[in-house]
């Protein structure tokens, strides 16, 4: 059976430990590849063998790279320059193409002396996250491998986001190695494939996916409200803006936080406006805020089969296609979101409610509000919720439709 290369430097997230078990179910045996030391690979498969932290920078010689592989580097910078028609900045440009070739000599390097169990010719050279698969094409180009491909989400997909905003990406030479760029999201393959119309066949839309579960949420129909955010709270999520919303709601409610709160961090100005936020909270008699904190999936999904809870609620600024919004509507819970990235892909008048980013905040306690006594506030709605789910993220369909792709 062919091996599968994986290339991920952070495996905490659920969606990324979820994607390696779907992974090492295919395939006999899945090589993970972090530059970084990695936090939670006990929770990995047996079949998964980790090479951490594996690039050696001491052996770093930019000038020995540069002037070995002078001509193809020249080339794909001016073939870069050429399709975006103006000129990259010239030195970080062969910084960014001489550590990414070095990367991909580490990698060649480590698995020449790993026993022959596996055929570069047969494998398939795979990235999470579409930041950076520089180091993956030129591979390719080398004729090193012979399948490299990426998915693609948000932070590391729209280019006018911060994440990205900035960096010199080499965008036109992956897209012209790389065999498939796989988008979690319908909004995220047209903006890719507008961008780059010249590899558009090898842009598809691929969603993840979660998990089935035989119970649905109830909705609690006597008594408090009961809603639920989930997200590591930073600056995109706005958590603060939904504690700001609740000064406006009247009505009892139950408010559920599942996510680090990341009270630490130093340089998100959303941080003190959600300890604010909260502690403004308190004055209201008619609200209950409950931060559950990090939770592993299967507690989450524990959480959300014995709590009645009526609404999931997302205000970010910027998204993907969330994960937190699959495994929701996954136990029929409707859905409240911002009109961003993909979320409207998953929410629609069959699973909940999208608002314009710009809505203010009084205005969508009034929306929750009337959701409250509206027919989306029943069990028979809830249904339906799921339904959707099934047709369309239901994660065993979605891997298998990944796999095909691969001629697996």
């Amino acid at each position: 059976m062919s091996s599968f290369f994986y290339f991920v430097d952070e495996v905490r997230t659920p969606f990324v430990i979820n994607d390696i078990r779907r992974v090492a179910e295919k395939y006999e045996t899945v090589y993970l590849f972090s530059i970084d030391r990695l936090q939670g690979k006990e929770a990995l498969p047996e079949n998964v063998v980790v090479f951490e932290n594996f690039i050696d920078w001491t052996q770093f010689k930019p000038f020995r790279i540069l002037f070995s592989n002078f001509f193809s580097i020249l080339t794909i910078y001016l073939s870069e320059c050429i399709a975006l028609q103006r000129f990259l900045p010239f030195k970080k440009s062969v910084a960014v193409l001489a550590s990414n070739i070095f990367k991909a000599e580490q990698i060649v390097q480590i698995l020449s002396k790993h026993p022959p169990t596996f055929n570069f010719q047969l494998s398939t050279f795979y990235s999470f996250w579409f930041y950076d698969c520089i180091y993956l094409a030129w591979l390719k180009k080398k004729g090193k491998i012979k399948t490299a491909i990426t998915r693609a989400h948000g932070g590391d997909l729209y280019e006018e986001r911060s994440s990205l905003s900035g960096n010199i990406l080499f965008r036109h030479f992956q897209m012209g190695y790389l065999d498939g760029v796989y988008s979690v999201s319908g909004a995220g393959t047209f903006y890719l494939q507008k961008k780059y119309s010249r590899y558009k066949r090898k842009i598809k839309t691929i969603f993840l996916g979660s998990s089935f579960h035989e119970s649905l949420s109830r909705a609690k129909m006597e008594g408090e409200f009961v809603m639920v955010t989930c997200a590591r709270i930073r600056n995109i999520k706005r958590i603060h803006k939904v504690a700001e919303m609740l000064q406006h709601i009247d009505f009892p409610l139950i408010w559920y936080h599942i996510g680090d709160e990341n009270l630490e961090a130093k340089n998100d100005t959303t941080i003190p406006k959600y300890i604010k936020a909260k502690e403004e909270l308190k004055t209201k008699g008619n609200i209950t805020y409950i931060p559950l904190g990090q939770m592993e999936n299967e507690r989450i999904f524990e959480f959300y089969s014995v709590t009645p809870i009526n609404l999931f609620v997302s205000l970010s600024q910027n998204e993907g296609l969330p994960i937190s919004m699959m495994e929701a509507a996954s136990f029929g819970i409707p859905v409240l979101s911002t009109d961003v990235g993909g979320c409207k892909e998953i929410v629609n008048e069959q699973t909940g409610i999208l608002i314009p980013l710009e809505t203010e905040m009084k205005e969508v306690a009034r929306i929750i509000t009337n959701f409250k006594d509206s027919a989306k506030n029943t069990e028979e709605y809830r249904k339906g919720v799921r339904k959707f789910w099934e047709e369309n993220f239901d994660a065993e369909k979605n891997y298998e439709k990944l796999f095909e792709e691969l001629e697996f």
